[in-house]
């Protein structure tokens, strides 16, 4: 994404940049107790409004766009804390994309508190995705689906909880999200999850 200055933008932060060097030279003449006479009081006064008046247009536009960038920031922020006080508690996560396996390890996690489904959970939901599926491929995917229930059965639940992170318009996980209740019963607990946007965010 490119964002353009322009050139009534460049004038206005020149000026700002001479305004700011006529307060260093009024700052100079008050050293060392900054102390402002009524003449120079009014002059920095003016020079304030001054930088107000030509900086003021430049950060109504340009700091809206920062929010974005911050918000975004925020949610990544949020999200690893998320997964930090995960691995604090020794719970576990699971998530539907194995491509998602190595963001989270580079944080730190234990990969043996994470699941990766590797698509939905139950053998039903195949179908949903792809209806034209073969009796060929549902037998190996039964089989993926036994092994994902017997190590969730498997696991000690007791003092430890399951969370599902999924991403908001993601179609696997929406079937996931379909089937908390009975992801629920398997392990005797209730689920918890965490949305995100995408994994995207926390590339790099």
């Amino acid at each position: 994404m490119k964002f353009n200055i322009n050139s009534e933008e460049v004038k206005s932060l020149l000026a700002a940049i001479e305004d700011l060097l006529d307060i260093k030279l009024l700052i100079r003449k008050i050293v060392p107790d900054y102390d402002l006479n009524e003449e120079l009081n009014e002059k920095f006064i003016s020079l304030l409004f001054s930088l107000q008046k030509k900086l003021q247009p430049i950060f109504s536009k340009y700091l809206k766009q920062d929010d974005k960038i911050s918000s975004k920031k925020k949610s990544i922020f949020k999200l690893k804390e998320n997964i930090k006080e995960i691995m604090e508690r020794d719970d576990i996560i699971l998530i539907s994309a194995n491509s998602s396996k190595k963001k989270i390890k580079n944080l730190g996690f234990n990969p043996q508190n994470l699941i990766v489904s590797g698509g939905p959970l139950f053998i039903e939901d195949y179908k949903i995705i792809n209806p034209n599926i073969t009796n060929i491929a549902l037998q190996g995917i039964k089989k993926k689906c036994e092994r994902l229930t017997n190590q969730l059965k498997d696991e000690n639940w007791k003092k430890k909880d399951l969370i599902f992170i999924y991403e908001k318009e993601n179609p696997t996980d929406k079937l996931i999200l379909k089937k908390l209740d009975e992801i629920s019963n398997i392990i005797g607990k209730k689920i918890k999850t965490i949305e995100i946007k995408s994994w995207k965010a926390l590339d790099g």
